[in-house]
């Protein structure tokens, strides 16, 4: 992974199923806070899902900067306390905990300290730990796009003596760069470990890649399922785990049939007898159409050695998928796309949130690795296609 294709991903993103909450006074939640810096705010306190961001009760700061909201709350779950869409603090809470919550009104997000609520501090800390190691990432990025940024003349084509300064830079950078990755995918597989059946962990385990960490996956879907059977939030992590085993290394990929640019059915199945990369990309996504050249590039070096492409398109307009198709040069005939956006049956089936993605698969059609970019995609090709 050269620094040079390397996008950061800070966390997190929350992707559960809304859930339901009475208001019966047995399952109040109460915050008693305290704050600095006020000028009589407004705080709302509200329940977040992939769905919607539900408001649960509001408070109105006094002039000694306190606030007391009794809240409806009939489940563990991610909620925020917000003072703006910009400001506020993130919380795991569950009904009848009594909270204490300080801050500076100002910057409440950085500078909240609760009691009373023993998964929101593991969310803290987890937060903390991950926003420094990603701190780190970023400076390393910077330096190596501000060396780039120095050597490029706009307009002009660079030097070959630069080009590879650019690349011994990149060398140089990549194995601090990927030993903080370690780092922290280390610290959130001990975070998990000691916190099995918290809902911290949640948040941690989105930070480690399913394929990579999926033992990890099981083993945390096992004890919160356990646990919580009935919430609406880890039905869906179990919902997304049992999807993940389904599409574990050395499995048979989902079978797809979709429609070619001329409306006639092509199936993935009928590509068997070739490594095949099934590839997520729609003409709209920015990332799709800059890894696209890296995508043409593998297919015409290991075409005439058996590798194909089943390029599947997220696309709502027949016309832009066209054009893209011909524009980037994609010159493989295996292009599909059911115009159904993200409300696609392939995005569950294959169970991703974002593009490009791709699955790579072997000539009996079961998955080898995903989401190969650049350079992974050839050296993976270059070794099972010798």
């Amino acid at each position: 992974m050269k620094l040079k294709t390397t996008l950061l991903l800070l966390p997190f993103a929350l992707a559960f199923a809304c859930s339901n909450a009475s208001s019966t006074s047995s399952t109040d939640l109460e915050i008693k806070g305290k704050l600095s810096n006020t000028h009589g705010e407004t705080v709302y306190l509200e329940q977040l899902s992939a769905e919607a961001i539900k408001p649960v009760d509001t408070a109105v700061v006094d002039e000694k900067g306190e606030f007391i909201m009794n809240a409806p709350v009939t489940e563990t779950g991610f909620y925020r306390l917000r003072i703006s869409d910009k400001n506020f603090a993130t919380l795991i809470l569950d009904s009848g905990q009594h909270l204490t919550i300080t801050g500076d009104a100002q910057d409440l997000g950085n500078t909240y300290q609760v009691e009373g609520s023993p998964d929101s501090k593991l969310f803290w800390d987890l937060n903390q730990r991950s926003a420094a190691n990603y701190r780190k990432r970023d400076s390393l990025q910077r330096s190596f796009q501000a060396f780039a940024g120095s050597l490029t003349v706009p307009g002009k084509t660079l030097a070959k003596k630069d080009s590879i300064r650019i690349d011994s830079m990149s060398n140089a950078l990549e194995k601090p760069y990927m030993a903080l990755i370690s780092e922290h995918n280390t610290y959130l597989q001990n975070f998990i470990e000691k916190n099995p059946a918290s809902f911290a962990s949640l948040a941690a385990i989105q930070q480690l890649p399913a394929e990579e960490f999926l033992p990890t996956y099981i083993k945390l879907d096992e004890r919160l399922f356990k646990k919580y059977p009935n919430s609406s939030y880890i039905k869906s992590f179990h919902a997304s785990v049992e999807s993940q085993k389904k599409l574990a290394i050395g499995t048979p990929a989902p079978e797809l049939t979709m429609n070619t640019p001329d409306d006639k059915p092509l199936s993935l199945s009928s590509l068997q007898g070739k490594v095949v990369l099934v590839d997520f990309w729609a003409s709209w996504c920015g990332p799709c159409r800059a890894e696209n050249p890296n995508v043409v590039k593998a297919y015409n070096k290991y075409k005439s050695k058996g590798f194909d492409i089943y390029s599947v398109s997220l696309d709502k307009d027949k016309d832009k998928w066209i054009a893209a198709i011909k524009k980037d040069g994609l010159s493989w005939t295996n292009h599909v796309c059911d115009f159904k956006y993200w409300q696609s049956p392939v995005v569950q089936l294959y169970n991703f949130n974002g593009i490009p993605y791709n699955v790579l698969l072997d000539k009996k059609g079961n998955i080898i690795a995903k989401n190969l970019r650049g350079e992974d995609l050839e050296k993976k090709l270059a070794e099972i296609l010798k």
